[in-house]
């Protein structure tokens, strides 16, 4: 695998280019972060490696917590014994695995899509204004996507017999469990890359990689908790405009002295009641919620004709946006002229950020992280308009 990179740096000057553009970035990443400095935005999985370096397990303030599952936190555990110098370091490893993703990411689109489109995807990818800045904020997504970028690119290496399937087959999973409302996609390009005939290696794989997480949260919260707690409390979260203030002031005093997992038990009886006694003005705020998630979020609203919002927020989610209906029309046309391979990998992808937008827009879309997770991928979505050029069209197509 190392000697086709060799290979490739020796015979491609758009991967050289790449590996240029991105090393360039990286380095003024690393200066501004040490340098001004930028002190890197933490939540609750920096919280949890903090509890867990001080030897307090995986807890938060009010005890064990499943609020969070345990890839992130674990990755964070040995740069919060160094306390708030820890996070530079976290943040600095962050800006190298992006850099490393961005390099798969080219070198992935290479082998699905061919080696011309793979130069505009991956410098639309770097340069995404979001993605430069978000390995400076400790949160989830700064892992999973290059753990999702290294799960699709080993994938596509076994797919041609370079690498054995298991590797891919556990990086999927591990990227599932660092960020669970994935799961439904990792499972389907993982049955997309092995097939029905692997199942049983599909299961064996995915246990090793969530029981010992399961078998924690039984043992310490008597529950079968697979993934992360807040099944309740992201509903409520989305209903809380509607439910009354005394209820409020009771979910507000019971979080002071109640873990995630005791506060579920809270939050269901509400959130079933708001759902029997409001269930119309529950769609009106989903569907309202689906704008925020494919636009901007309601907090940052006045912010909104900002310029550094407009760079970095809404021109990315309007040009990607049409390339998603533009291509959602494209691949499914009877008149297409896509593989039909890559018609079943598109329409994975495409089904997998609705499946995405839509859990959110049931629940909360209060943050503009929640869009990261998947929105790189629309980048992938443009292969079809770009294929549409027919001067590009004896460029396109699979390379095995």
């Amino acid at each position: 695998m190392i000697s086709t990179f060799f290979h490739d740096w020796k015979d491609s000057s758009q991967f050289r280019l790449i590996i240029w553009l991105s090393a360039c970035i990286l380095i003024i990443k690393l200066i501004l972060l040490f340098g001004i400095p930028i002190n890197p935005h933490a939540i609750e999985d920096w919280y949890i490696a903090q509890y867990i370096a001080d030897g307090n397990g995986y807890s938060l303030s009010h005890g064990p917590t499943a609020l969070k599952t345990p890839v992130y936190p674990l990755f964070l555990t040995p740069w919060a014994i160094l306390g708030n110098d820890g996070k530079f370091i976290a943040s600095a490893l962050q800006h190298i695995l992006w850099f490393c993703a961005i390099v798969l990411f080219y070198k992935a689109v290479t082998i699905r899509f061919g080696t011309t489109f793979a130069f505009p995807a991956t410098v639309l990818f770097t340069l995404h204004p979001s993605y430069l800045y978000y390995p400076f904020v400790l949160e989830t997504t700064s892992i999973t996507i290059p753990l999702f970028i290294c799960f699709w690119y080993f994938s596509e290496m076994s797919r041609v017999g370079r690498i054995h399937i298991f590797i891919p087959m556990f990086i999927g999973w591990l990227t599932a469990l660092s960020q669970p409302i994935l799961i439904p996609g990792i499972i389907a390009l993982q049955f997309f890359y092995v097939g029905r005939g692997k199942i049983i290696s599909l299961l064996l794989t995915a246990i090793v990689i969530f029981a010992p997480w399961t078998i924690r949260n039984a043992m310490t919260f008597e529950s079968f908790i697979p993934s992360k707690s807040p099944m309740w409390m992201n509903l409520y979260e989305g209903m809380q405009n509607d439910v009354h203030a005394q209820e409020k002031a009771r979910i507000e005093s019971a979080r002071s002295i109640m873990n995630d997992v005791q506060m579920e038990k809270l939050y269901k009886p509400i959130v079933l009641r708001q759902l029997r006694e409001h269930f119309p003005l529950y769609i009106e705020r989903s569907l309202h919620r689906s704008a925020e998630f494919w636009m901007i979020p309601d907090r940052y609203r006045n912010e909104m004709w900002s310029p550094a919002l407009i760079l970095a927020r809404i021109l990315p989610q309007i040009i990607l946006g049409i390339g998603f209906l533009l291509s959602f029309v494209l691949v499914y046309s009877k008149d297409s002229t896509i593989s039909t391979e890559n018609q079943q990998f598109l329409r994975l992808i495409m089904w997998t950020i609705l499946y995405v937008s839509c859990v959110y827009s049931l629940t909360q879309a209060s943050n503009i992280r929640f869009k990261l997770d998947v929105e790189w991928l629309q980048i992938l979505l443009l292969f079809p308009i770009f294929q549409a050029f027919p001067r590009l069209q004896r460029y396109m197509g699979t390379m095995v």
